[in-house]
């Protein structure tokens, strides 16, 4: 018997190595240079990602700094080969040129019956084809700078608990947390301008809506990005087990909240023009076939789709969808928005000229206000040298890295090379960001890289934060108020500075879903003089 058993489970090896193995070859067949796979992760920079060893965000670096000359690589992910896009001008293609050959992301079908995995296979993110073009259509108007100028009242709201939230910090020169504390203010932001309630995490940090908040957040990354590679490498594993990615209790305590409020309009018909209406009316517009006018920058105009004129949006899902897109968009406005505030507050004290120079700009800001740091959309704009130092931070610690799939043959320009229908394409962002070609000592924190002069000499598609072409972040304008918002009430009041706990290099966790350092951003304050 356990002859039969030890024979059963090596014929059972054998065949999974065979099967994980059969595509090993693919690049080596085609002249197309690749990172040698291994069983059974695939290739090594997916191994030390699967493994909790280096970030998401950093699979590219290794393939970038390594394959001179290369326009593609491959790679690949447990059996799948996949190709990294090195060259700029091929990416732009990629993203915007070309992008009906690749207007999809990584497949990732979440099935099940459980409420909040219906939520998430609809989520903007998830979505795919047609009904992307639809919901991509009926979101991208939400986010005008004519629509955000009213929000930037209610932000401000939120600024003033800020200031006061950040005074027992200055008091006792205690560390503070600031993935946390930025945190408490991006959820009352959101919650305010975005849904109509009233969160106060600021006032009160303890309360429910911040603890089931943590819940939702604080899953292990290398745990959730097994299950996101599972499912997207295995997706015939969701018909035999249900998947979870967020906290049950915390996600249907969310949900209930948006569902209640989106009942509470339709009865009462009162307009706060929050986020959650303007979804709303955009949903409706939709179905009655009202075009929506969108910005007139390249950003923007390269982002554009075209839909039919029928919605791929079926009636009787209407909800679901709205559901499903209010909660993407909350969970993005106040979880990454956060990290860009905790990483642009560490540059800051680590680099304290910059930040005399942007207190300089914000108290000129502050005088021509009257006095006043409730700053109106437009002076928050017209803030050239915070701008700057806003996009440097991305520039140096980006949260993500671009990924594409190929939903019909590509024949890559130049070569003869056809990238095949199903083919993940990734794009390491972050390492472009980080070429010397494109950005001078890229290594250290210059916020004169974005400058007008700077930024006329290289291509405009090097800065890759946000992504480009009609896949790029959507709320990309309400990310940057918030993040600008936050800085001016912060160095406006206060002088923010490094202490003991502060890490001396900004290293990626691979353990942090929220794409924090290893160690996290740990600083106190001082009061301004003037303040």
């Amino acid at each position: 018997m356990w002859v039969e058993l030890i024979l059963t489970f090596i014929g059972l090896f054998l065949s999974l190595y065979l099967y994980m193995t059969r595509k090993f070859n693919y690049f080596k067949d085609r002249g197309i240079p690749y990172m040698e796979p291994s069983f059974p992760f695939g290739s090594n920079n997916m191994f030390q990602t699967f493994t909790g060893k280096s970030s998401f965000v950093e699979i590219g670096d290794y393939i970038y700094w390594n394959f001179p000359g290369a326009k593609i690589v491959g790679q690949f992910q447990f059996s799948e080969p996949q190709v990294m896009v090195k060259d700029l001008e091929l990416a732009k293609n990629i993203m915007i040129k070309d992008f009906d050959y690749f207007m999809d992301r990584r497949p990732f079908e979440i099935l099940g019956k459980e409420k909040l995995n219906k939520i998430m296979g609809r989520m903007l993110t998830s979505l795919k084809g047609d009904q992307w073009k639809t919901m991509r259509s009926i979101v991208s108007p939400v986010f005008t700078s004519g629509k955000l100028k009213s929000m930037t009242v209610l932000v401000n709201k939120v600024g003033d608990d800020f200031v006061e939230h950040m005074a027992k910090y200055s008091k006792s020169g205690e560390a503070f947390n600031a993935k946390d504390t930025f945190t408490n203010f991006t959820l009352d932001a959101i919650a305010n301008c975005g849904f109509g309630f009233e969160a106060r995490t600021l006032k009160n940090p303890e309360n429910q809506f911040r603890v089931m908040i943590n819940k939702l957040i604080r899953g292990n990354q290398v745990i959730q990005m097994a299950k996101f590679i599972l499912i997207s490498v295995f997706p015939w594993t969701t018909k035999i087990k249900e998947f979870s990615f967020l906290d049950r209790e915390a996600g249907d305590f969310i949900l209930d909240i948006f569902s209640r409020s989106m009942e509470e309009r339709r009865k009462s018909k009162v307009k706060r023009n929050d986020l959650l209406d303007l979804l709303m009316d955009a949903l409706e517009a939709d179905r009655q076939g009202i075009k929506q006018n969108l910005e007139n920058d390249q950003f923007d105009q390269d982002a554009q789709v075209h839909v039919s004129k029928k919605s791929a949006i079926p009636d009787d899902e209407i909800d679901l969808f709205l559901l499903s897109n209010a909660f993407i968009l909350f969970f993005a406005g106040f979880d990454t928005s956060s990290s860009i505030m905790s990483i642009v507050s560490y540059f800051l004290a680590t680099n304290e000229d910059v930040q005399e120079k942007v207190y300089e700009e914000v108290s000129e800001a502050i005088t021509q206000n009257g006095g006043s740091d409730s700053l109106d959309y437009n002076t928050i704009q017209g803030m050239s040298y915070l701008d700057k130092v806003v996009h440097e931070t991305l520039r140096l610690y980006p949260l993500t890295l671009i990924e594409r799939l190929c939903v019909k043959d590509y024949k890559v320009p130049d070569t003869d090379f056809v990238i095949p229908k199903g083919m993940l394409v990734q794009i390491p962002s972050p390492a472009i960001m980080k070429d010397p070609q494109y950005f001078d000592n890229p290594k250290e924190f210059n916020p004169e890289n974005f400058s007008p002069e700077a930024k006329a000499k290289r291509s405009p598609y090097s800065f890759l934060a946000f992504g480009q072409g009609p896949r790029n972040c959507v709320g990309m304008r309400f990310a940057l108020l918030q993040v600008k918002l936050s800085m001016i009430r912060l160095v406006a009041h206060y002088r923010v500075e490094r202490c003991a706990k502060t890490v001396s290099e900004l290293i990626p966790d691979p353990k942090s879903p929220s794409m924090m350092p290893k160690g996290d951003v740990w600083l106190t304050v001082s009061p301004r003089n003037s303040s």
